[in-house]
């Protein structure tokens, strides 16, 4: 199996985090579980369908190429053959900004691509159906982002400058020190916050901590859960299972488990 990033084009860089293929010949059943990220996505599948749940009483078949926003809590994936995905990862407004989609609509949705965007997919799916090569696969689908990049400059505003202002620190900031850092009141970065995003700035914000600490989780081997608890502004061990547990529907050493398993899986 092969999980690998790319770094997208210096244009697109202030809009999207990375490009990645994952590829499978197997058709071993496999189940994925994804923590919510505070990133959108544009995703394409070249190969066998795969199932997508939140709750396993309510399975769906993702779309061949699709948006999402937002996602409030875990996901998982449920592949049954073989795999050919390629996917962007998205700054939280950049599908607002490249589209001007409604992003409360896509919360906790993948919406097909032709649904989202109509004519403006230019054919985009097939081209990279039928590109036979990586490199080509990402160098189509950045050609199609920077088709837009004009609209996305366009839609711009301070509230981007907001989400990058949490982002680098990691969620671990108050709604306060938002506003008195870009002098704008609460009910401007809420209203628009709702409509660039499709969340709150507070949700926002907890679920960017809650990001950043499900990465330093499944990629440590062995964990000091004092030290993540402080590193993660947590007031003690238990606020930080209450957390997982909200955003995850795991204990945070479950998910630890898991996801080392995982990674020594896609590293063979």
């Amino acid at each position: 199996m092969i999980y690998k990033k790319y770094p997208p084009a210096l244009d697109l860089m202030p809009y999207l985090d990375c490009l990645f293929i994952w590829e499978r010949d197997s058709s071993e059943p496999l189940v994925v579980q994804s923590p919510p990220s505070g990133f959108n996505a544009l995703v394409f599948n070249y190969s066998d369908p795969y199932w997508a749940y939140q709750n396993e009483t309510q399975k769906e078949k993702v779309p061949i190429a699709f948006v999402s926003g937002q996602f409030t809590a875990n996901y998982h994936l449920e592949v049954n053959g073989k795999i050919g995905i390629i996917g962007v990862v998205l700054k939280a407004s950049s599908l607002y900004n490249f589209f001007g989609l409604n992003m409360v609509s896509l919360v906790n949705k993948r919406l097909d691509l032709l649904d989202a965007l109509g004519e403006n997919t230019n054919g985009i799916f097939d081209s990279v159906k039928n590109a036979s090569t990586a490199e080509e696969r990402i160098k189509l689908i950045q050609d199609f982002l920077l088709s837009h990049l004009e609209a996305a400059r366009s839609r711009q505003s301070i509230i981007d400058d907001t989400i990058s202002f949490i982002d680098q620190n990691n969620g671990m900031v108050t709604i306060e020190e938002v506003l008195v850092k870009f002098k704008i009141s609460r009910r401007y970065l809420e209203k628009r916050f709702l409509e660039k995003v499709g969340i709150s700035p507070k949700l926002y914000s907890r679920i960017k901590r809650f990001g950043n600490l499900s990465n330093k989780v499944a990629h440590t081997n062995e964990i000091d859960w004092q030290d993540l608890v402080f590193e993660s502004g947590f007031h003690d061990q238990s606020h930080l299972a209450k957390d997982y547990k909200a955003f995850n529907q795991m204990n945070p050493s479950d998910y630890h488990q898991k996801h080392r398993e995982l990674i020594r899986f896609i590293d063979k």
